[in-house]
Formats: structure tokens, sequence, C-alpha cells
């Protein structure tokens, strides 16, 4: 029985058996792929070359083209697609240059070429502008500071200047938050319709199942905000602080979650949220503190989402975040992501016997620290085979890998990893 991409990813949500394991490659900023990978990738592939388009700047993380999109059998695209006939509708940024002070209109589907330091010519929207400098590059975001990569690097990340964009550093008291201007995390009304309107267009022209992300990030955006030792502190010695700036920056996101899903409820199917809340050997915070400050705020957001929409959440939470699932659980959710099987406590048997008919593990296919860039195809192949064996019984699993493909992966194994989840991946499942 051949089900369509949409239907698929439904069924599979709905913890019922598909025909197949639904696979995601790029839908998401943490299932993608470098740009530098993926470079590689298509050469490997036989497929043409040309530049890649940058989706994230950050991690420097391509756009999969649609013929990759069909190779792998991949089921889930971003309604933020930027290739062309995929996503029309561009959203106008208007901004001052830091090259030449001029006022600047750029579509977000505008772009031009530059040549990366890891040796590929890619895409960069133009409504980014880079300042080269003797030991790498400047980033700027519509006119404002964002990153550098050096010139041997891979991501504009690590720049000394970061200090100058954590603006809640030296607050101490909870009048003066009232200084800062909260309302510049308001979504704007027009890039919510143009957003609704490039999810209305792939809904109707495409088969795939759609995604949204980010829809909202509380401890993350407060670590920006704050910096992680005192946001940590913070939540510990400083909690009416704590309690105020989460507040403040609640009631925006609040008004955010409630904007995008009136815009996407009648096309997009999954709904993107995220918070990093594990290390590799263990939780950031305790459980204790993720009840008194972000469980029942999460649960809000969530029902916004459940009570105006019919859309799955979706929840991006890096590493060792297992005693964290139930709680997950308890305020609606119904996807987790990344499953980073190789972090404390994220045994795939464990995670799979304990919460599988509650849960929908979206990743956890293949290890991306230790296996993809490191084993021989054979071994990719056991190991892929091995993870879906326990997360796809059942349905309530999509196929990803754990977090993006990185630079210097070898693409026979990213071959070999999404080959095997296609055909393996068939039900039932043997």
């Amino acid at each position: 029985m051949f089900m369509r991409p949409r239907e698929r990813v439904i069924l599979a949500l709905k913890h019922e058996e598909p025909d197949r394991v639904p696979i995601d490659l790029g839908a998401t900023s943490v299932t993608g792929i470098h740009a530098r990978a993926y470079h590689d990738l298509r050469k490997y592939l036989g497929l043409s070359e040309k530049s890649i388009k940058i989706i994230d700047v950050e991690q420097e993380l391509a756009e999969v083209d649609r013929d990759v999109l069909e190779l792998f059998h991949v089921d889930v695209v971003n309604v933020n697609r930027v290739l062309e006939p995929m996503a029309p509708h561009p959203y106008i940024y208007r901004f001052a240059s830091v090259v030449d002070g001029s006022l600047k209109e750029v579509s977000d589907r505008e772009f031009y070429v530059w040549r990366a330091p890891y040796g590929v010519d890619v895409e960069m929207p133009k409504y980014i502008e880079i300042v080269e400098e003797t030991d790498g590059f400047i980033a700027y975001i519509r006119g404002k500071l964002f990153g550098k990569i050096p010139r041997n690097g891979y991501y504009f990340w690590g720049l000394d200047r970061w200090k100058q964009l954590i603006p809640l550093a030296n607050v101490k008291t909870v009048d003066d938050l009232k200084k800062f201007d909260w309302d510049s995390y308001r979504v704007p009304d027009d890039y919510v319709d143009v957003l609704g309107r490039r999810a209305g267009y792939l809904y109707k022209n495409t088969d795939y199942a759609l995604y949204f992300g980010w829809a909202a990030v509380l401890h993350e955006t407060i670590q920006s905000l704050r910096g992680w030792d005192r946001w940590l502190s913070d939540l510990r010695v400083r909690r009416s602080l704590a309690e105020a700036i989460i507040d403040n920056l609640f009631e925006v996101l609040k008004y955010n979650v409630e904007k995008y899903v009136d815009a996407l409820k009648d096309f997009v199917q999954v709904i993107g949220f995220g918070d990093d809340f594990g290390t590799e050997e263990g939780p950031q915070i305790s459980v204790q503190t993720f009840r008194e400050f972000y469980k029942h705020r999460y649960e809000e957001l969530f029902n916004i989402v459940k009570k105006r929409s019919k859309a799955y959440i979706f929840f991006h939470s890096c590493g060792s975040v297992y005693p964290f699932i139930k709680e997950f659980i308890d305020i609606g959710l119904d996807i987790i992501n990344p499953v980073q099987i190789s972090a404390r406590g994220m045994d795939p048997e464990k995670l799979k016997k304990e919460f599988g008919e509650q849960i929908t593990f979206w990743g956890g296919g293949v290890d991306t620290q230790h296996v993809l860039p490191l084993a021989k195809p054979d071994e990719v192949i056991e190991h892929v085979k091995k993870l879906i064996k326990i997360f796809a019984p059942g349905g309530g699993y999509v196929y990803a890998s754990v977090h993006n493909i990185q630079p210097g992966v070898p693409p026979q194994n990213i071959v070999a990893m999404f080959k095997t989840a296609y055909e393996y991946g068939k039900y039932p499942i043997r």
C-alpha cells in the first residue's frame, strides 16, 4: 500500500503504522545538513554542481534541493523553503546597510554568491551583509551584528563581540527590565501574512507534510539575553528577577504563538518549539526548576496550538533529557527531538518502552557524533537498522539523524543511512 508523504507522516504521528517510516532531511534547523557536507553529497551522487542556498546562517545549513528530497524519499519540508517553485511570496526587509549606510529594501528570496571559508560557493540572503576582516568574516543581519566565521571555520560562532549582544547582562532589578524593548520580539503582522500564504501554497501544490518552527523558545532566548551563567544563577538565587524576565518574554511569545497558529492552522501538520534543557551528561536544570519556571508556561503555549488547530507539537531539546520527557508528555507534547541516543540516560530501548505509546520520536536515527562521521558504510547500515527496529514498531516515529549532518561526514555514509531508512523502514519492521 503506497501512501503520500503527508498522509504517511500524519499516520505515524497518530501512533499507527503507515507503509513505511516517514523520513526527514532539512525540514527543521536541527535535522539539516551543513553546506560543505551537502556540496560533497551532491558531487558523490553525480548531481549537477550548483551554488548552495544557506537557510541558517549560524549553522551554515543548506537548503535541500528537490532532487535530493526525492532521491532520499523525504516526506516533510519547512514552510519557509526558499527554492522556487516551492514557496513564492517574498517578504521585504528594510534596514540600513553597514557597508555604505544606504537604506535597503531586500526580499528574503534574494541571494548573492559568497565563497565560504570552507571552500564552497554558497548563496547568502541579501539581507545578510558579510564584511571581511584579517582573521575572518563578520556577518550583519539586517544591519545588526550577528557573528563571525574564522578563515578556516565552518560556522558563524565564537565571536568575542557576542558580549555586545547580551542586552540584559547588567540588569539588577525588576524595574530595570522596563527599559528593554520587549516588543521588538513580537512577530510582524506582515511576516505572519506571508508565512500563511507560503504554507497555503505548499499545502495545495505539494504532497509534503509541512513543518513550522520555532514558534517559541523560552530558556535559550533568555540565556542569550542574560548570559548563560547569570541566567542559571538567576533561577536559583534571584528568583523574583528570573520570574519577571520570563513573564516579560512569555507575554510576547504567547502573542507570537497565537499569530502563527491562526495563520498556519489550515495547512501545517507540525509546529515546532525548542529549548535545550540537557547536556551530554545530564540536565542543565533540575526537574523541580523546570516545573517552577517553565512547565506551566509551555503548557499554556501548547494549549494555544491544541485549541486553535490540529497541528502536532514538536519540541527540540538536546542532550540528556530523559528526566523531562514525562513532564513534556504531561503538558501535551506530541513529538520529542533530536533523541540524542549517545547522551547519558537516553537509551533507545528504554525510551521506546517507557514513552513509545505516548510520544513520537523524531530523530534518533543515527548517532551524528560517533557513527555517521567515523564508521564504515556497512556499520552505518547495521546501526540504522538496529535503531529503526527499536523506534519504529507501532508508529510514533519519524526518521532523522540525531541533529544536523556536519562537514566531513563521508557522503557514502549519508547515502547508506537514508537508503537503509527507506528500505528497512517498510512496515512490518523485521
